[in-house]
Parts: C-alpha cells; sequence; structure tokens
C-alpha cells in the first residue's frame, strides 16, 4: 500500500525559492561527521546579512543546509532565524561544534496550506548554506516533476529476513550484513538516488553491494568502512529511466566480516505525466473545452458565409431589376475573401506544468510550483534513451576499486540465503497503485560473492550505465 503522504524535495536551485543578499551557488561543502553530500550536488551560500523566501502548498516543512559554526564575543557565527507565515519558529537541534553537511536548519508542522518559510543570516564571516526545502502534501497532490522522498520505513519498501532498524538522522535507517538479504522500493519516475545509513564499525572490510531496475542488468558498489554512524550516502544513483513505475532491487553481496549494506531513504524524480489527480483533470478539461468550441466557431463560420452569399445575390438581383450595376461590390481581398472580411483566428491558451508559478494555488487545487526561463540542470536525462549510472565512493581508495581494500574477491551471485529468505521476482509494472510483495527467483548470471552461495538474478539487460567513478 502507498503513504498517504507525498514527502516533495526541493534543490537550492529552483527558482520557487526567492534570494535576498549576496547569495552565491557552489558544489564545494563542510562535513566532518561523514553526513554525505548535498542534494543534488549543489548549495546556495552567504557570508553576510541576507534572507531567502520559500512558498508552497502543503504541510510540515524543513529547511537544511551546512555550515561550520564559531563561537564568537557577539554570538554564534553564522547565525540565523526563521519565519513561517510571518511567525517565528525555533531551530530544532542544538547548533553543532564542528562542520555539519544535512543540517535542519528550522522545521515546522503546519496545517496543509499556502504557506511561506523565511530564513533570515545574521553573520559576522564565517558562511551559511542552503541545501534544500523537503515539505509534505496529500497523496493525488499534481506534484508535476518535482523529486520525492521515499523513507526506509515507507510501504513501498519490501524487505528479505536479515534487516536490522539501526537510528538513522531523519527517522529509522535499516541494515544488514547477512549474505543474500535484499530489498526491493517501488517508485514512480525518470531518476532515483540511493541514500544510505552505514553503521559504524571499523574493523570490518568493505561491503559489497548489488542493484538493478526492472530486473535488468545487475551492478555491484562498494561500501567503505567507518568508525562512526553515517547518514545520507550516495553510493549510487540512476537517471534517464522512461517515464512511470520502476522497482529497485538492492541485495547484500558481503558477509559479517565486511561493512554492513544500509539505507535511509532513497529520492525519485517524479515523472510528470503519470502524476495522478489536478493534472489529468486540467488536460481533459481543456481538451474538452477546446473541441466544443472549434465546433462552435465553424459553425458560426460556415453561418456567416451563407448568410454573406444571400445578401450577395439579393443585392444582385436587385441590381439588376433596375438595370443597373451592382452596388456595393466589395472588393477581394488577397486570397479571393471579400476585403474586411477577416477569418477567424483561434487564440491558443498554453496549458502549463505543475511548476508554472511562483504564486500560491489553491488549497483544495494541485500542487504548483514556479517555472523559470532557466530551470535547474541537474539529474537532466541524458539525450538517448538509455539511462546512465553514477557510483559514489566518498573514500578516495574507491576511485581505485575493491582491490584498493586488499583485493576484496567479487560477489558470486546468490543462490539462497543462509537465513532462508526467498529472494525477490523480477519486475513487472501494474497499473494499479499496489505495492506488489516478492516472491522467489532464480538467478543465472551475475558477479562473484564472497561465500560459496549463489543467487541467480534475471538476465534481461534493460538499463544501461555509466560508471565514472564520482557523484
Amino acid at each position: 500500500m502507498f503513504a498517504d503522504i507525498i514527502k516533495v524535495s526541493v534543490d537550492d536551485t529552483d527558482p520557487q525559492f526567492q534570494w535576498n543578499g549576496p547569495w552565491f551557488t557552489t558544489q564545494d561543502f563542510v562535513d566532518d561527521i561523514g553526513n554525505g553530500s548535498p542534494f543534488l550536488n549543489t548549495l546556495h551560500g552567504i557570508s553576510s546579512n541576507g534572507s531567502l523566501t520559500f512558498s508552497y502548498y502543503g504541510g510540515n516543512v524543513s529547511l537544511w543546509g551546512s555550515l561550520t559554526l564559531r563561537n564568537t564575543t557577539l554570538g554564534p557565527d553564522p547565525y540565523w532565524r526563521c519565519l513561517l507565515d510571518g511567525s517565528e519558529i525555533q531551530h530544532p537541534w542544538e547548533l553543532p561544534g564542528n562542520s555539519y553537511s544535512h543540517y535542519l536548519l528550522c522545521a515546522e508542522k503546519p496545517p496543509v496550506g499556502n504557506h511561506t518559510l523565511q530564513l533570515i543570516a545574521m553573520i559576522q564571516s564565517e558562511t551559511l548554506y542552503i541545501d534544500q526545502v523537503r515539505y509534505k502534501v496529500p497523496a493525488g497532490t499534481n506534484i508535476g516533476n518535482a523529486w520525492t522522498e521515499i523513507s526506509s520505513n515507507d510501504a513501498r519498501f519490501n524487505y528479505s529476513a536479515g534487516w536490522i532498524t539501526g537510528e538513522g538522522q531523519d527517522g529509522p535507517g535499516k541494515w544488514t550484513n547477512t549474505l543474500g538479504a535484499w530489498l526491493t522500493c517501488d517508485f514512480n519516475g525518470t531518476s532515483v538516488i540511493w541514500r544510505a545509513y552505514t553503521p559504524r564499525n571499523s574493523r570490518v572490510g568493505p561491503g559489497i553491494g548489488q542493484y538493478q531496475i526492472d530486473g535488468g542488468k545487475l551492478e555491484t558498489f562498494v561500501i567503505p568502512p567507518t568508525a562512526k554512524n553515517r547518514n545520507n550516502q550516495a553510493y549510487f544513483n540512476v537517471t534517464g529511466l522512461r517515464p512511470g513505475p520502476h522497482r529497485l532491487t538492492v541485495m547484500n553481496a558481503g558477509n559479517e566480516s565486511t561493512t554492513a549494506l544500509g539505507i535511509n531513504y532513497i529520492t525519485a524524480k517524479n515523472s510528470a505525466e503519470m502524476t495522478s489527480g489536478g493534472r489529468s483533470g486540467k488536460v481533459i478539461g481543456a481538451a474538452v473545452g477546446g473541441s466544443i468550441g472549434a465546433v462552435l466557431l465553424a459553425v458560426l463560420g460556415v453561418l456567416a458565409i451563407i448568410w454573406y452569399r444571400r445578401r450577395k445575390r439579393q443585392r444582385e438581383h436587385d441590381a439588376s431589376s433596375m438595370g443597373g450595376t451592382t452596388w456595393g461590390s466589395p472588393t477581394q481581398g488577397p486570397w479571393g475573401q471579400p476585403a474586411g472580411f477577416l477569418p477567424y483566428q483561434y487564440s491558443v491558451i498554453p496549458q502549463d506544468g505543475a511548476h508554472s508559478s511562483p504564486a500560491f494555488v489553491a488549497p483544495s487545487g494541485p500542487h504548483q510550483s514556479p517555472t523559470s526561463p532557466n530551470p535547474p540542470t541537474n539529474f537532466a536525462p541524458p539525450s538517448s534513451d538509455r539511462p546512465v549510472m553514477f557510483v559514489t565512493p566518498l573514500h578516495s581508495r574507491l576511485q581505485q576499486g575493491p582491490s584498493a581494500f586488499g583485493g576484496i574477491p567479487s560477489p558470486i551471485p546468490f543462490a539462497g540465503a543462509s537465513n532462508g529468505s526467498q529472494s525477490p521476482a523480477p519486475y513487472t509494472a501494474s497499473a494499479t497503485k499496489s505495492s506488489p510483495r516478492s516472491p522467489p527467483f532464480t538467478n543465472t548470471n551475475g558477479p562473484t560473492a564472497i561465500g560459496t552461495q549463489q543467487n541467480v538474478w534475471p538476465g534481461q539487460v534493460l538499463v544501461q550505465h555509466v560508471q565514472d567513478g564520482k557523484y
């Protein structure tokens, strides 16, 4: 069963943000605690006083960023205030003692409606970075092609045996070190980002995970060891998927002597044409209205021509009966039309998308976000119809592959986990919004795994990937 709410993620490059002051954009970020890279790898920063405004339709809202805090005689630097609809809201987290990425700057839980979130930056010399806004809307709200977050405890996730619930930063994380343990997640969209939770354990080797989209080609990624719990680790992402529903399947190819496979959430770029609710009604209504209007215009045009011809014949008849020439014979236009008789020209009213205007929409209507002549280009699908894969290692040695950690053997395909868990079946897209469970499946080929057990994955290749060693 799908969730009754949608968690929307809006990157700082989206025109829904309004910036006031000397803000700048950057891809650099600060992080001493291993909290992961920014959402879509972009940030807005400011090193002096300024502000931002973000208007939206929805409910619960949170603003996320990065900072390095310094205590001075004048107080913390940087410092900020947050207001929602003009009322100040408190800082939800304690001020950090070191550099911090994915830091929750402010949050509030208003009722669903039109709201405006503001941040006022009070800076002495340090830099405050803004990453993203997250907010919730009711299921069925028109969100266009916005990014959505699916948490690890969402009903769209399906887990085999062997998974353990941990303490993630933004809700519970889940992890496993059971060989062959797997999960599936159904999502709708054209791109997906895996954000991992990794529990601390520096006495083991690097872990190995495997994933596939819709039962296609099996890909492998490396999970580096860590001496502290880590969140928001973007170990891989896939772009360029066809619009519509998909199933992501991820399996642990490591064991108790390797770093655990974990998950915080995934982020998927929604397919605008698959959005339920307001957009479908809007398009259908416009099409029906346009068709009726065209028929009425055609009828009026025919009646006008008939009337004109009858009047012309009447004038000619009157003139001939008086033995004279035709009075008022119209001159001809450039296409044989009577001069002054202008043909009707249709007015074309464009149908805008979900993110079409920065203005509020009515609470009962579909959610809208603003457009810009220069929309963000992050995670734009490639020109070909094949998706592109980027694997994001966080350890410098990971760019050299698993051999840099001491020659980890390649995982072999898994045939049956020692815990007796069944393996997920190949994905078949369904027209309904039910989240199918995962029956047992078979596997014919796949990379070599740690251990001696075998797992058979479908061999059909639906999605191609290119790994370039960076995110």
